[in-house]
C-alpha cells in the first residue's frame, strides 16, 4: 500500500516508517522541514498554520496515519498551553480533510491516534471498554474532540480507525529513557501510592497493530490498544527494577511532591484504571508482549 503519515517525527513515527517499508509499503511523510527521500520513504512539506501542503503527498495514497499532537505532559497546563495541545490535534485533521476533499481523492482508511485518557484520570477496578463514557478532565476532553475530528473523515475514507493507545513503551521511547537511569541506580520509579493502573503497550505490538489494520479491510471504529496485563504502578516499578537486577528498597515518590511539581498534570501520573483490549483481540490480533 501507499501510506501517508502526518505527525510522525516522534518515537512512534521513527519506528513506523522503516517497519511499513519492510512490510512492502511505500511511505509518504508530511513534514515542516525539507528532507531528502530515502528508499520508499518520500517527504512532502506542509504547514497547518500557513495553510500550505504539497498536494503531491496525496497521489496514489491508500491510507492516512495521523499522529499529530503536542506532548501533553511536557509543559505546565496554562490556558495557552491547553489551547496549543488541543489545536495541535484538531487543526491538522481538519486541514487534511479539507486538502483531501480539494484533491478529489478518496482513501481506503484513516488510522488516527487517541489515548486511554479518553476515559479520564481515575483509579477504579472497573475495566474500561470502548463503549464507556468520556471522562470529565482536560485530557479526556482533548481526546473526545480529537476523535470527533477524525470521524469527519467518513466523507472521504472507506474506514476510520481510532486507536486509544496506552503509554507506548520501547527502548528508544521517552518514558523508558527517563526512567532507565533511575532504575539502574536501584531507585524506585513508582509514583503516589502505586496502586494506580498503568495501561501500556509495547512499541513492537503497536507496529503490528498498524499492519493488522492496514491488511484487514473489515476493521473499522474505535479500539483500545493496551497490553494484556493490568499492571499497577508498583508492579511496573518492580519489573523495571528487576530488569536491572534491582529491587524496590525506597518509598514511592509522594503524591504531594508531584502535585507541587506538575500541578494539574499530576492527576495523569497519580490515577489510572484497567483498560480492555478485547475488541482488537476479537479481530484475530495477538499481543506478543
Amino acid at each position: 500500500m501507499k501510506v501517508l503519515i502526518a505527525g510522525g517525527t516522534g518515537f512512534i513515527g521513527r519506528t513506523l516508517f522503516p517497519f511499513l517499508v519492510k512490510k512492502g509499503n511505500e511511505v509518504n511523510v508530511l513534514t515542516r522541514r525539507t528532507m531528502p527521500d530515502k528508499e520508499n520513504i518520500h517527504y512532502y512539506q506542509w504547514d497547518v498554520d500557513q495553510g500550505f501542503i504539497d498536494s503531491r503527498a496525496f497521489d496514489g495514497v491508500d491510507a492516512l496515519i495521523n499522529m499529530t499532537g503536542a506532548n501533553i505532559g511536557e509543559k505546565q497546563w496554562t490556558v495557552d498551553r491547553k489551547n496549543e495541545i488541543l489545536n495541535s490535534r484538531v487543526k491538522p485533521l481538519d486541514f487534511l480533510l479539507k486538502a483531501i476533499i480539494e484533491s478529489g481523492n478518496r482513501i481506503d482508511v484513516l488510522i488516527s491516534s487517541s489515548a486511554v485518557g479518553y476515559y479520564g484520570a481515575v483509579t477504579t477496578n472497573h475495566i474500561f471498554t470502548e463503549e464507556d463514557k468520556n471522562g470529565t478532565d482536560f485530557p479526556a476532553y482533548v481526546c473526545r474532540l480529537w476523535e470527533d475530528a477524525a470521524l469527519k473523515f467518513r466523507d472521504v475514507a472507506d474506514r476510520v480507525v481510532i486507536l486509544r493507545k496506552g503509554l507506548v513503551i520501547g527502548p528508544d521511547g521517552e518514558i523508558y529513557q527517563k526512567l532507565k537511569p533511575i532504575a539502574k541506580l536501584g531507585l524506585n520509579v513508582a509514583l503516589g501510592n502505586g496502586q494506580q493502573y498503568f495501561p501500556l503497550v509495547c512499541i513492537n505490538d503497536l507496529m503490528n497493530v498498524y499492519n493488522h489494520i492496514l491488511t484487514h479491510n473489515e476493521i473499522d471504529g474505535v479500539f483500545n490498544i493496551v497490553s494484556n496485563e493490568h499492571l499497577t504502578m508498583n508492579e511496573f516499578s518492580d519489573k523495571m527494577l528487576q530488569s536491572f537486577g534491582r529491587r524496590r528498597l525506597f518509598p514511592n515518590i509522594p503524591a504531594w511532591v508531584l502535585k507541587i511539581l506538575f500541578h494539574e498534570r499530576a492527576q495523569m501520573l497519580l490515577q489510572g484504571s484497567k483498560v480492555s483490549n478485547g475488541k482488537i483481540i476479537s479481530t484475530d490480533f495477538d499481543f506478543w508482549y
